[in-house]
């Protein structure tokens, strides 16, 4: 099982597609009760997600699930990151953390004290406090620059339909060479590629011809949306299917949760091949980065 549940709606009212605002405590005893009878066994937080942590420790302290989270962006006169360990750690009440990232990719690239961090983190390791090393990025240029002086087991990186940056074969080979998995987020890009025409907020009106463009192959292909957003990264036969290890996916109930479950099972056998894929490739930095985005 790929799927990872990303526990960001579980702390904020978190994504452009977000009806339902931050997830009760109830709701979510519930999502992780349902994924781990469906077999999802890695949740990824945040320090950065509000009390995401806090519920998460709450809810299910030593648990079988694998827990990843992240250190949040550091200043440019700290020298540690491990208060903030410290910090996740007591509010998580795991006796291992699955994986540690830097949230901020700048903190292992440009930061004065990069080697220090990453010699934290090892220790970390070492004591077999954290399992896995690794950051979140946001481009392609950082995952090379930090791979280039850092040994990280993993990288959490943007990957969608329009979105295929990480999917290149210089990145594949990269990954290959330095044995780092990655694990993609903004599969659904906050839900924006689910948005009917008429709902789509006026920012988003200069890419209408590539969102009608996703609906139409999902027509032709008789799918959901959900389903073909899912199959770019959830086959097998694609030659970067080695290198993705878990797709992060958010959601706000279990009815949710279930359709998405539904939607992988069928994401790993549609019949599709990568120039229809590929066609729907989109460098337009403003449309597939949600940081741009206004907020909402």
């Amino acid at each position: 099982m790929k799927l990872a549940l990303g526990t960001a709606q579980f702390g904020l009212d978190y994504g452009i597609s977000n009806r339902q605002g931050k997830v009760s405590k109830t709701e979510i005893k519930e999502i992780l009760d349902q994924a781990f009878s469906v077999g999802i066994s890695t949740l990824d937080c945040a320090a950065m997600y509000g009390d995401s942590e806090q519920v998460l420790g709450q809810l299910i302290p030593n648990s079988n699930f694998n827990v990843i989270t992240k250190i949040p962006p550091l200043a440019p006169e700290q020298e540690s990151l491990l208060d903030y360990f410290d910090q996740s750690f007591r509010k998580l009440q795991q006796q291992q953390l699955y994986g540690l990232l830097l949230h901020q990719a700048d903190d292992l690239i440009i930061h004065p004290k990069r080697k220090q961090f990453f010699q934290q983190l090892d220790v970390l390791k070492k004591q077999k406090l954290i399992k896995k090393i690794g950051a979140s990025l946001y481009n392609p240029t950082e995952l090379h620059n930090i791979a280039q002086h850092f040994p990280i087991d993993f990288a959490q990186v943007p990957i969608n339909i329009f979105d295929q940056r990480f999917l290149a074969p210089d990145i594949i080979n990269l990954c290959q060479e330095k044995k780092i998995k990655l694990h993609a987020r903004s599969l659904f890009l906050q839900g924006l590629i689910f948005f009917n025409k008429q709902e789509l907020p006026q920012y988003f009106h200069p890419f209408e011809s590539k969102l009608a463009a996703f609906t139409l192959l999902a027509k032709h292909l008789n799918c959901s949306k959900l389903t073909l957003a899912l199959a770019i990264v959830a086959q097998e036969s694609h030659d970067y299917s080695h290198i993705i290890d878990k797709l992060i996916i958010g959601v706000c109930n279990c009815q949710e949760l279930n359709e998405l479950v539904l939607a992988y099972q069928h994401a790993k056998v549609l019949a599709i091949n990568t120039d229809e894929l590929s066609k729907l490739v989109d460098q337009r930095i403003n449309f597939i980065n949600p940081s741009y985005w206004p907020q909402k």
